[in-house]
């Protein structure tokens, strides 16, 4: 960025200072007044734009600082949202885990107690089998016995 008007002027009121003659013993020097006059007006003239400038550079400051806060405040609610659906999803998984493992232990038990009927139906049914072969040996038994008899 180059240097602003009013610099430039001061630039030159210094330099007319500097290149004024000295008087001796005093430490005065002896400027061409007109010269410093007409400076200081170009300075005062160039001072309401060179504010203007400021004002604005600062409004632009503060309209950026602004809009900088408004975009870290919806990035850090974005981030707290995310941050919830993330915990929530986890929540999730993890009662869909917890429902599964008692879903399971429930087909378990009742796989179980379905074997056990079944094994209990199977006693049941080969001991009334073994029985009424029993009834039936005893009947073979006794024809063949009759048949040997008459025979």
């Amino acid at each position: 960025m180059g240097k602003t008007k009013i610099v430039d002027l001061l630039d030159r009121l210094e330099e007319a200072v500097e290149s004024a003659r000295r008087v001796p013993l005093l430490n005065r020097v002896l400027a061409d007044r007109y010269e410093i006059l007409e400076i200081l007006d170009q300075v005062r003239i160039a001072l309401p734009d060179e504010v203007k400038q400021a004002e604005a550079v600062l409004t632009e400051k503060d309209r950026l600082l602004a809009e900088a806060a408004a975009e870290a405040e919806r990035l850090r609610a974005s981030a707290k949202d995310h941050l919830m659906s993330l915990v929530s999803q986890d929540e999730v998984v993890k009662a869909a885990e917890a429902e599964a493992a008692r879903i399971l232990e429930e087909a378990k038990a009742l796989a179980n107690e379905i074997r056990r009927g079944a094994d209990e139906y199977a006693a049941q049914t080969l001991l009334r089998m073994e029985e009424n072969l029993q009834r039936t040996l005893k009947v073979v038994r006794r024809g063949a016995e009759e048949l040997k008899k008459k025979g």
